[in-house]
């Protein structure tokens, strides 16, 4: 279980939890299988553009568990003033400070790039070594760690078309309360809306039909980044994981429902597959069967939102009764 990774920045924000704690890093997941995406000009869904921020993950990562996280990365100023800070950074890094930096994947080569992304922006944690020539790269997302050559990292810093990076100084960590756990979870739960698959539903019917200046040839590099945005959809399973620690309900119903999210982050698959099929093909025959794939999956992640609510409910009111008998 504590191995999914679903999403490369809040990776990074638990990497650090779980190595300087043992305090619960799971309710950080909550609300990231509906992350912000964006939807460009020409109608590609991307996992990651200049609209999207990551303040709501900054605002509760200090709420919850006590930490504030510091943007160096300053996109007023230029590529080498940023390069300039994330090197003064590395360079006078104390023991308990994690530099966090926005590489693009594609220009390193050696390490794996399992989604075939080309810019691929992505966030990693870097930290000095012995060897001059070499940093040392911790990357909590793919479950990689590993040294470097610190030229080619300066160079996939430099040369991102994007950019970002935070730092944390660690000093204490806090255990969240129930209270802010909960917070958490209402805050971030959107019961009725599954936005990734409706919006992908719609963009694909508008694509087929060549409506609102779209035309089916577009189709390709508009499902490309769906993979990166499907695997958030796992952070369901640590919201089960953690209710289930209170509420003991049996591995087979556990079992259950991390099928049912397996289900709908086949189905993207199942669908970006179809879809540029449909395209390659130019068989807008296709687009019954994709629209009917897309409303079953969104069935299904309802259904998972109700249970995960249920059991929400459950674990808080446990929590409760459990605080008015320590009183």
């Amino acid at each position: 279980m504590t191995s999914i990774k679903v999403h490369c920045l809040v990776s990074c924000f638990c990497e650090i939890i779980k190595r300087r704690s043992d305090i619960d890093f799971r309710p950080f997941y909550f609300g990231l299988w509906d992350g912000d995406f964006d939807i460009t000009e020409g109608g590609i869904i991307s996992y990651h553009s200049e609209n999207i921020n990551h303040d709501n993950y900054l605002l509760w990562y200090e709420k919850l568990y006590g930490m504030k996280v510091n943007e160096w990365y300053d996109h007023a100023k230029d590529k080498d003033s940023n390069v300039e800070t994330f090197l003064q950074l590395v360079e006078n890094k104390p023991e308990n400070r994690y530099v966090i930096v926005m590489v693009d994947m594609s220009l390193l080569p050696e390490r794996e790039n399992k989604f075939h992304q080309k810019p691929f922006p992505h966030y990693l944690m870097i930290s000095k070594t012995e060897k001059e020539e070499e940093w040392f790269m911790l990357d909590p997302d793919f479950r990689w760690e590993g040294n470097m050559e610190r030229e080619k990292v300066l160079h996939s810093v430099q040369d991102n078309p994007f950019g970002g990076g935070y730092f944390i100084d660690i000093e204490e960590i806090q255990e969240p309360t129930e209270e802010m756990v909960a917070s958490y979870f209402i805050e971030t739960f959107k019961r009725t809306d599954n936005e990734l698959t409706m919006e992908l539903k719609n963009l694909i019917i508008k694509m087929a039909n060549e409506e609102d200046g779209y035309s089916l040839s577009g189709l390709v590099p508009a499902v490309k980044q769906i993979p990166v945005l499907a695997i958030r959809k796992y952070s369901y399973e640590h919201a089960f994981a953690y209710f289930r620690e209170t509420l003991q309900y049996s591995e087979q119903e556990f079992d259950y429902w991390c099928d049912r999210v397996e289900d709908i982050v086949q189905g993207f698959t199942n669908v970006q597959y179809r879809a540029i099929k449909m395209a390659m093909t130019n068989n807008t025959g296709m687009l019954l069967s994709i629209v009917k794939k897309l409303d079953e999956m969104n069935a299904i992640e309802l259904q998972i939102k109700a249970e995960l609510e249920r059991q929400f409910l459950l674990w808080k009111e446990m929590k409760t009764n459990e605080s008015v008998l320590v009183l």
